[in-house]
């Protein structure tokens, strides 16, 4: 939301019309976008109606889907939390034209959908002034979502880590069996085979990253 002046009339000239729907093809909208989206930037949000009042405050809530780009930090698998954030800001306007603020200081969860993979721990929001080397002196605001995730363990548990643990203590019994046995080296094949068949698992659950593992 935000003040245009230029949208800005007398109530009592129109019969006391304080609120009108436009078409936001018709007005100015600040173009804000997701710095470190993981989309192109060709899509855009939902081209809605935006909401003008008399004294030229404008609401524009477009339904919108981010995907951002995340670094995944694998060392704790799969007890591992990980921090995320989504970066908006205007991607042409400085602080003297785009002025970003935050509404709130919490994020609405009323619609959030429970994920079976991943728990919310916490959400923070910040504003932040950025300068670059080629104009020190001029600010760019950006408003950040800090989201901090924690994988539930639960599948992990029941699926690769508890099996793991059983084959780990056959191949320890496996010590205990007479020497002349011949289950013997059969139980230690069957446990190696069953070792590279989770080790396939394992691969396959972890996200594919070289930076921490």
């Amino acid at each position: 939301e935000w003040f245009d002046q230029r949208l800005v009339w007398n109530a009592s000239d129109f019969n006391g019309l304080t609120t009108l729907r436009l078409p936001c093809s018709k007005i100015w909208l600040p173009d804000i976008v997701l710095y470190n989206s993981a989309d192109d930037y060709t899509q855009g949000y939902y081209q809605s109606k935006a909401m003008v009042d008399s004294n030229g405050h404008v609401f524009w809530p477009p339904p919108a889907k981010f995907r951002s780009s995340c670094k995944i930090d694998v060392t704790f698998f799969p007890f591992d939390d990980q921090l995320c954030k989504l970066k908006f800001g205007s991607w042409t306007y400085d602080a003297a034209q785009v002025n970003l603020t935050k509404r709130r200081d919490h994020v609405d969860m009323t619609n959030y959908i429970r994920s079976g993979e991943w728990h919310i721990v916490h959400i923070e929001i910040k504003r932040n002034d950025v300068t670059y080397p080629c104009c020190p002196e001029i600010y760019y605001p950006d408003v950040t979502i800090y989201v901090h995730i924690r994988r539930r363990v639960l599948y992990y548990l029941f699926n690769i880590i508890f099996p793991c643990i059983w084959l780990s203590i056959l191949s320890l019994l496996g010590f205990w069996l007479p020497p002349d046995s011949g289950e013997k080296i059969t139980l230690g094949i069957t446990v190696l085979l069953a070792f590279s068949v989770f080790m396939l698992l394992i691969a396959e659950s972890m996200p594919a990253t070289s930076e921490m593992v």
